[in-house]
């Protein structure tokens, strides 16, 4: 009898044992190995798997803005932003090309320290610069210095504005850049894990009127502004407006944030036509629309 009781207390003794070892993750544990893990529960690399992590303070989205977004929705009249986020995604006024290039064969002259491996430029004369100013409505080029193998993603605020699936180390120039609105820009481009400098572009008024929220001018055939030209500006929910050109073929009008139809009207030519995107609280700058005499070709910088 006593060896009975010695063996069923064995017995339970050793079936206590496994079912402490199984809690602590020995044997059959279910408990999760967070080796792999740092103490924020991110993902960490590991053997031959390699990855790079942009701090938020070089994110391309985060990068030069708070943690509340003064620029996003709901933002205070006195920031001088709109409610509707210029800088979101809806937002698309830019045909950007990236092309290998060489300033220096090119006589241009990098005007300030590049300190970060991804560097960002605006072209001035023949200077590129870190940050500078541009007016309303003018086209503008920017450069990168690529530093590695990869994606090219640049951002104007946190609103992406090119996509470029693979690029190799090296210069890039960026044509089709464009002052569309009066205010600030801030670009940026993230390549092979890194964020470059930030770029700051003012935009100021130059010539273009800037009392109303949308603006532009009519150009001729030898790019001179013309005067007294109707000016019709319409969008898809049948809205429609009109204005005419000033002495210098300038022409201003107040309409709602939306796209818009820039068309013009005026004995004996025929005109161009372009899109713009209007914001209510900003002055937008629709590009050029150039006239051409009836029965003469377009010249070849308008097309």
């Amino acid at each position: 009898m006593g060896k009975i009781i010695f063996i069923i207390a064995g017995l339970m003794i050793a079936l206590l044992l496994a079912d402490l070892s199984a809690s602590q993750g020995m044997g059959g544990s279910k408990a999760y190995d967070q080796s792999g893990y740092d103490w924020m529960g991110t993902p960490v690399s590991s053997g031959n798997q390699v990855s790079t992590i942009v701090p938020d303070d070089l994110n391309a989205y985060n990068a030069g803005r708070p943690e509340w977004d003064p620029f996003g929705a709901g933002s205070a009249a006195q920031l001088r932003r709109p409610e509707w986020d210029p800088f979101g995604s809806g937002m698309s006024a830019f045909n950007l090309l990236l092309e290998p290039a060489n300033p220096a064969s090119e006589g241009l002259v990098v005007a300030g320290g590049g300190k970060l491996a991804n560097q960002l430029y605006l072209q001035r004369d023949r200077d590129l610069l870190t940050q500078g100013t541009v007016t309303l409505g003018e086209q503008y080029v920017l450069w990168a210095r690529v530093n590695g193998k990869g994606s090219f993603v640049l951002y104007d605020y946190n609103r992406q504005i090119l996509n470029q699936g693979y690029v190799t180390p090296g210069w890039y120039r960026i044509n089709g850049a464009y002052a569309d609105y009066l205010g600030a820009h801030i670009y940026r481009f993230v390549s092979a894990g890194l964020a470059s400098n930030n770029l700051s572009i003012m935009v100021g008024s130059g010539s273009y009127p800037t009392s109303f929220s949308l603006t532009g001018i009519v150009l001729d055939q030898s790019g001179q502004g013309m005067p007294g030209v109707k000016v019709i500006v319409s969008n898809n929910e049948g809205g429609k407006f009109s204005t005419m050109t000033n002495p210098v073929g300038y022409y201003a009008i107040d309409v709602a944030t939306g796209i818009y139809l820039v068309n013009a009207e005026f004995p004996g030519y025929i005109f161009s036509q372009t899109s713009v995107q209007a914001m209510t609280g900003l002055v937008s700058a629709a590009r050029p629309v150039v006239g051409t005499l009836l029965g003469s070709a377009p010249p070849s910088i308008w097309t």
